[in-house]
């Protein structure tokens, strides 16, 4: 049985507690009203790195979106194009979906890489969105990726499409953190006629994020990493979703941590 004195301090202890769960909840509705209010469609960053006998090339692009919904929803949508001095190396056409704000962002569409240099090159792309993460979050996230190889009769039909060693072709990151990656093991295709060559399709997290991760960062990235023949094309259709949860301040933490034990010396 407690002593009066250990009533009125774990009486306090509760108190304190309901008080600071109270805040933290408002805390969470402000967040959750403030990334309603502010979803926006900022600039995404396209990266791309191919590595050949040749060398290696890289190039980042912004791109903007081309129009935004009044829910703040982006559509980004255009090519883009990679050259040593006037050897033109890779062209890429994208069509994406994207939004982001203080605990929630995602990208979801479709691109297609042409290695358009005249052998075959090592592929490192990246399409990240940034976020306006504040404070220490936990993450959840879902992700899926389809993969096709293409080759047209500009080069016979002849192409083919294979694993960087030791890398998975896709991997998701928050802030340079490793989300989860598909893929991770896979086999190279090729093609003697014009046409497709599907690779495969694989997904994580569910319809809704639901794969935690331990952070939530500045941004939400999508990386690639496949090798390319001369004159082929790399095909994918991919999504990423992240939602961010507070975490708790150390004080919060102490003072459940001190109510827990009253509870539990009341059910002595």
């Amino acid at each position: 049985m407690l002593s009066n004195g250990s009533r009125l301090r774990v009486s306090a202890a509760v108190a304190a507690c309901a008080s600071t769960v109270g805040t933290a909840s408002l805390v969470l509705a402000t967040l959750g009203s403030a990334a309603t209010a502010s979803a926006d469609a900022p600039p995404m960053t396209l990266t791309v790195s191919a590595t050949g006998t040749g060398g290696s090339f890289g190039k980042n692009i912004q791109i903007d979106p081309t129009s935004t919904s009044p829910a703040g929803v982006g559509t980004y949508s255009g090519s883009v194009s990679g050259s040593n001095g006037t050897s033109s190396i890779w062209n890429c056409n994208y069509n994406f979906t994207g939004s982001s704000g203080a605990d929630f962002a995602n990208q979801s569409g479709s691109f297609s890489l042409t290695n358009s240099s005249n052998s075959a090159l090592s592929f490192a792309l990246t399409l990240s969105i940034p976020t306006a993460a504040m404070g220490p979050m936990t993450g959840r996230y879902n992700g899926s990726l389809s993969a096709a190889l293409v080759t047209s009769a500009a080069t016979g039909g002849v192409g083919s499409m294979s694993p960087v060693s030791g890398a998975p072709l896709w991997v998701a990151t928050t802030a340079g953190q490793q989300i989860n990656s598909l893929f991770n093991t896979w086999s190279g295709v090729s093609r003697s006629t014009p046409g497709v060559s599907f690779i495969g399709s694989q997904s994580f997290g569910g319809s809704q994020p639901s794969f935690p991760t331990g952070s939530f960062g500045s941004s939400l990235a999508m990386t690639f990493n496949f090798v390319l023949s001369a004159g082929a094309t790399a095909s994918f259709s991919t999504a990423l979703s992240g939602v961010g949860v507070p975490v708790p301040a150390p004080g919060a933490l102490a003072v459940l941590a001190v109510a827990g034990l009253g509870a539990r010396r009341r059910r002595r």
